[in-house]
């Protein structure tokens, strides 16, 4: 089998995953089905040439259960909280989950992020995010057995304790103050949180990622606009089944990732975060990505070149992301 023939089999298994997923959501008429971040999944775990985050099927599973039932739980049960100290609150449950799976498990993030930004109160948004990641870490073997994914020997992290003080401090910093000024001015995607989980990727001084910003932050802002414009014209106005409009741009997305061959799983989860969102939100949603994601990375860039001469211990085996721009031969 050529390796194209293979990157398209996992192309279409990908998107038809994200779009059973948006199919069962219609029919049974639960919007907190939607789980955007499984876009980002399948990018990372299936389609990518390399595996993006340093985990294990069991960790990813484990983690992303927790970070979605905490997301869950903060959003729905402490209801006096304000948004903002939510949204701190559940950075913090970030970091701490983050450091001790000893991964780069960062899409925990968006699973729990993203219930306290859009102000989930049902347990299925949970169970949902659960099923999914399960399916996705099922596939992944699947694709191993069939040799449509090479095998990735999973070795726990032990961090630069020093490196990553600085790191989720700076992240926490960052966040809420963006978070103040997305609150305050009503902007809230310019903290999407698939633009979180980028701005946590692209702090690792190593990540090939960071050799490719200008890109990303193209891509990034033509998914958002993509599935912002696909829902507005495709779904509002020409009244299309929500489940063709998301085959249909997911499948544009992938393709696209092929054929630049740039694999950013966050940019997978925007394009598809604008059919879970308000009407009157889809007008300024790309615009809110694209200025977030300047943000984000800007600062991210400077973080990483100031702590890349940081020396690490013998023993700190650092966290790096996995390349996400592959050169397919």
């Amino acid at each position: 089998m050529t390796l194209n023939k293979k990157i398209n089999i996992k192309i279409w298994l990908s998107a038809g995953l994200v779009t059973i997923m948006v199919f069962l959501s219609e029919i049974l008429m639960e919007n907190e089905i939607i789980f955007p971040e499984t876009a980002a999944l399948v990018i990372g775990a299936w389609l990518s040439p390399k595996h993006i985050w340093r985990t294990n099927r069991e960790k990813m599973l484990l983690f992303m259960s927790i970070a979605a039932g905490a997301g869950y739980y903060i959003s729905a049960y402490i209801e006096e909280a304000p948004l903002y100290l939510k949204i701190v609150v559940g950075m913090l449950v970030c970091m701490a989950l983050v450091l001790i799976s000893q991964t780069t498990m960062l899409p925990l993030i968006s699973a729990c992020i993203l219930p306290i930004l859009t102000e989930v109160n049902n347990i299925i948004y949970p169970l949902s995010v659960i099923i999914l990641t399960a399916v996705v870490a099922g596939g992944q073997i699947l694709l191993e057995k069939k040799k449509l994914k090479k095998v990735y020997r999973y070795k726990p992290i032990f961090y630069d304790v020093p490196l990553e003080i600085k790191r989720w401090t700076f992240i926490i910093i960052v966040m809420a103050v963006m978070t103040g000024f997305a609150l305050h001015l009503d902007i809230r995607f310019i903290i999407a949180p698939p633009l979180i989980v980028a701005f946590c990727e692209f702090t690792y001084h190593k990540s090939s990622v960071r050799k490719i910003p200008v890109p990303v932050l193209i891509m990034t802002t033509l998914a958002a606009f993509l599935g912002a414009f696909s829902r507005m014209l495709l779904c509002t106005i020409l009244n299309l089944p929500l489940t063709v409009v998301v085959f249909g741009v997911i499948m544009l997305v992938l393709y696209t990732m092929k054929m630049i061959k740039v694999y950013f799983p966050p940019a997978g989860a925007i394009a598809i975060l604008p059919f879970i969102i308000g009407e009157t939100e889809l007008y300024f949603y790309p615009v809110e990505i694209m200025l977030g994601g300047i943000v984000f990375i800007t600062l991210a860039m400077v973080f990483g070149k100031l702590v890349k001469a940081t020396p690490v211990p013998k023993k700190a085996v650092l966290p790096e992301q996995h390349t996400e721009k592959e050169n397919v031969k």
